[in-house]
């Protein structure tokens, strides 16, 4: 039979590693849980900012450059790409007389790619490493010209 003192010399390290192995599964859940809460912001910022500019196309669809403004305005940054479409029209001009009517449909779409940080996360989701596609598609209706 063992003694006391000869029990504890065989195990010296084995809490270390154990703390070892845990506290790096934590980290990396961390991590995870971090990119989640940052996926989940720049999804609602999109959003947001692209119900933004359909309230603004809804009440003036001539102006195309200053719906698209006001959305890249309402944005974190400028990595996102914007498109406005009125009526089935795309939207690029800076003032196009009498493009939309009202009761016609108008669409903002932000797209933007997010770049996951979570080590081996990353790898599964988006084995490129380009981002992870991210859509926001806002129809609205037009309220005003009267056409």
């Amino acid at each position: 039979m063992m003694n006391k003192k000869e029990f504890s010399k065989r195990e010296n390290g084995q809490s270390l590693v154990e703390l070892a192995l845990i506290v790096t599964f934590m980290l990396i859940l961390l991590a995870g849980v971090v990119d989640l809460g940052r996926m989940m912001f720049e999804y609602l910022s999109m959003r947001d900012a692209a119900q933004e500019g359909a309230g603004y196309g809804a009440i003036f669809p001539d102006y195309c450059a200053e719906t698209i403004e006001r959305v890249k305005d309402n944005l974190p940054d400028s990595n996102y790409e914007v498109n406005v479409t009125v009526d089935g029209s795309l939207c690029t001009g800076t003032y196009v007389q009498g493009l939309g009517c009202a009761g016609e449909p108008l669409i903002v779409e932000v797209k933007h790619k997010f770049a996951v940080t979570m080590p081996l996360l990353g790898v599964i989701v988006d084995p490129e490493g380009d981002g992870v596609p991210m859509r926001v598609l806002i129809e609205d209706r037009i309220v005003r010209p009267e056409c």
